[in-house]
């Protein structure tokens, strides 16, 4: 991330949704304002897309690759995260078509991972009205164990189990955006794979391996995010990816805006490293200074429920000195988030959280322990939609707007330094 300082807080914004709000700070804090470097879209998208595509990396073109194939499943992100497919789906289908496969030989399936099922008009803001009206669109579904089947033992996730479409398919083209992820790294690459296309068994046995990562020894939590070494959920994902032997992936990099900055396909393992490399071409990272004040927001769509929102909260303590407040800006839309996360917090000690989870894991409960956690070691004052009778037993300090969120802080806490972060998931 880069940070500028300035001489007042007057006229700083952080994203709330769709709204960008106000702050008002002291003239006597310090404020530095944190963006994530976002790489600057290319003047045009489909130019990067047709390079990526001409020059796979440890992979024949995808029009070579498709060559003498029946049926091939293109994966395509959910709504959760912004993709661009509607821009690199039709030179994708363009290709396929060159090699010989007709429409109905081709099917989308939508990435859900274990989210909710995306609304008609989601899923054509996605891939764009063409596209729907051309091609079978599938949601994948991690619920119903009929329409998945066995591609394989993993010697760590166990039985694999991805939807049909894709594991009957004689190529699976995989594709998703690249930005930094709290628990894989990167996301795109074989997150696509697993757990995007996976059965819910599957996707918590993958994520079962982030506990050892993300939390520490002593019981704190850490984003993994840009991490590629050291992260058995990462390598997990793609030693399945590779064993199923039938992934050709495209993973774009994508501006602050949501355009198309660059793009790498081929290999899925050498895919994702390129792009990964393309996002953080010419970006200097340097560890965050601790700050006295922490205030973090959340754009569309991260606001979608309290489990998105997070990543950002998450963002926000690397920035934390021990002890200090967060004021986190999470619309989370009156949603909380799957009903598989709230029970997790009527467990009264984290300690007694964290036991649970190694003996009966679950994401939703990591994400829970990970709030709580953050919760106990900064006063985590959030702004929200969600009813604060909800957010009280999270252990999170509910106010109805900015303003009287960081008075609250400023007031109970000696503040001298604030870092900002706009909006830090990408």
């Amino acid at each position: 991330m880069t940070a500028t300082e300035t001489d007042s807080g007057a006229g700083t914004t952080v994203w709330y949704g769709e709204q960008e709000i106000r702050l008002d700070l002291p003239d006597e804090v310090r404020v530095r304002v944190v963006e994530v470097p976002a790489p600057v879209a290319t003047g045009d998208p489909m130019a990067a897309v047709a390079a990526a595509l001409d020059e796979p990396l440890d992979a024949p073109p995808l029009e070579e690759a498709a060559l003498g194939c029946r049926r091939v499943a293109v994966v395509v992100p959910d709504a959760s995260r912004r993709s661009g497919a509607d821009v690199y789906l039709l030179p994708v289908i363009a290709r396929l078509a060159r090699a010989g496969l007709e429409p109905r030989q081709i099917s989308i399936l939508l990435a859900r991972g274990i989210h909710p099922t995306s609304p008609r008009a989601e899923v054509q803001k996605i891939l764009g009205p063409g596209i729907m009206e051309a091609l079978g669109v599938v949601q994948s579904a991690p619920g119903t164990p009929d329409l998945n089947t066995s591609i394989g033992e993993d010697e760590e996730i166990g039985d694999v189990r991805i939807h049909r479409i894709a594991a009957n398919a004689d190529l699976v083209v995989l594709m998703g955006p690249v930005t930094p992820h709290h628990l894989a790294g990167f996301g795109g690459g074989p997150k696509a794979l697993v757990p995007g296309v996976a059965q819910r068994e599957t996707v918590l046995a993958a994520h079962r391996l982030t506990l050892r990562a993300s939390v520490r020894p002593d019981g704190s939590v850490r984003s993994l995010a840009g991490r590629f070494e050291d992260n058995p959920f990462r390598e997990a994902l793609l030693r399945v990816a590779r064993g199923f032997g039938r992934c050709w992936t495209i993973d774009v990099v994508l501006s602050s805006d949501g355009r198309i900055a660059g793009a790498a396909a081929g290999e899925t393992g050498a895919a994702h490293r390129a792009a990964a490399a393309l996002w953080r071409d010419g970006r200097e990272e340097k560890p965050p200074e601790p700050a006295d004040l922490v205030v973090v927001g959340s754009a569309a769509p991260h606001d979608r429920d309290l489990v998105q929102a997070h990543k950002a909260l998450l963002a926000a303590v690397e920035h934390a000195r021990p002890g200090a407040p967060i004021v986190w800006f999470a619309r989370a839309r009156g949603v909380a988030g799957h009903a598989s996360l709230l029970p997790w917090f009527e467990i009264r000690k984290a300690k007694d959280h964290l036991a649970a989870l190694r003996r009966d894991f679950h994401p939703y409960g990591l994400t829970a322990y990970s709030m709580r956690r953050i919760a106990a070691d900064h006063p985590v004052h959030v702004v929200s939609e969600v009813d604060a009778d909800l957010l009280r037993p999270m252990g999170l300090l509910p106010f109805p707007d900015g303003r009287r969120a960081l008075e609250h802080a400023l007031e109970h806490h000696t503040v001298s330094t604030c870092s900002v972060l706009p909006s830090p998931i990408a």
